[in-house]
């Protein structure tokens, strides 16, 4: 388990409980400041580039989905009661953000607009193609962006986690009288909160020192939910390793034929069926993640 909220959340339907652990995540052990030097070299590279900016992850792919509302209701509603209202919810915070990143370029800010890997990226190119201080990226893994940005603002985006783990407050902006049933409670609870552009964009103007570095110790949720004190990696690797051990110790660590061959020809499928839209949604979803990104952080981590 990621944390012991997570424990405690599903524990009552655990059969055998010592056969479970609670590790925390490698994801977010990386974000930790004595990792931060593994994403050096590309945050370099952006501040080279960009400087100074505002990131702004984006968080509306129910309202602005590559594959459009009808594939949403479709693939959503054994999941979610209200996929209505949410994709509703999410256009709403759409035309907000618009308007706010509409704002902050006037005031001559250097904006980078991340989406969220599920939205139409062609949204954001054009309401801003006119503006050459704004610039929709979505490319590699965000840690680097985290790293480089001078503010985060995000609506209720995961990403608001992961960077008050490397050590900065987010900011969240969300429409006035928001549905909070609909809304992700964890990013909104980790973050500087705003329903008002223009005390938001008031906030930004008015403090220097927005990424001062902040005490984890005042957000239990760290903690709580992803362990932030554990040795992840380590008690997983370790775990593994005996699990490992014991798995060839059983003499039962050989797959079947048909086991084989399922997997064969499930591999042969996904190369094969490339410019489908869900193929086309994996890879948008899997950009950052290659084998080549594994092993450049591998080698950061031997080199140390």
């Amino acid at each position: 388990f990621w944390g012991i909220k997570q424990y405690e959340t599903v524990k009552s339907h655990m059969q055998k409980k010592s056969k479970f652990l609670i590790t925390g995540h490698p994801r977010f052990e990386l974000l930790k400041p004595e990792y931060h030097y593994i994403y050096q070299q590309e945050v370099d590279a952006i501040k080279q580039k960009y400087n100074n900016f505002i990131l702004i992850n984006t968080n509306m792919s129910f309202g602005n989905n590559i594959k459009g509302d009808d594939f949403v209701r479709s693939n959503y509603i054994d999941r979610f009661e209200k996929v209505d209202q949410i994709i509703n919810f999410d256009k709403k915070k759409l035309n907000s953000y618009k308007s706010l990143i509409l704002n902050l370029a006037q005031k001559e800010k250097k904006i980078i607009v991340r989406p969220h890997p599920e939205e139409d990226k062609s949204f954001y190119k054009e309401a801003f193609k006119e503006y050459n201080n704004i610039y929709v990226i979505y490319e590699g893994s965000v840690i680097p962006w985290l790293l480089s940005a001078d503010i985060m603002i995000h609506p209720d985006c995961t990403t608001a986690l992961e960077y008050l783990f490397i050590g900065k407050r987010p900011i969240s902006y969300l429409p006035k009288n928001y549905p909070e049933d609909l809304a992700t409670k964890l990013p909104i609870h980790s973050s500087k909160c705003f329903t008002s552009e223009d005390k938001l964009i008031k906030y930004i103007n008015n403090n220097s020192k927005l990424n001062d570095q902040l005490e984890k110790s005042k957000y239990p949720l760290l903690e709580e939910y992803f362990s932030y004190s554990k040795p992840t990696t380590e008690l997983i690797v370790n775990q593994i390793d005996n699990l490992f051990d014991s798995y060839n110790n059983s003499g039962q660590n050989n797959l079947s034929i048909v086991e084989k061959a399922y997997l064969k020809l499930k591999s042969l499928k996904f190369l094969l069926l490339t410019n489908t839209p869900c193929t086309k949604l994996m890879k948008n979803k899997l950009k950052g993640l290659s084998f080549g990104v594994v092993k450049n952080i591998h080698a950061s981590l031997y080199e140390s």
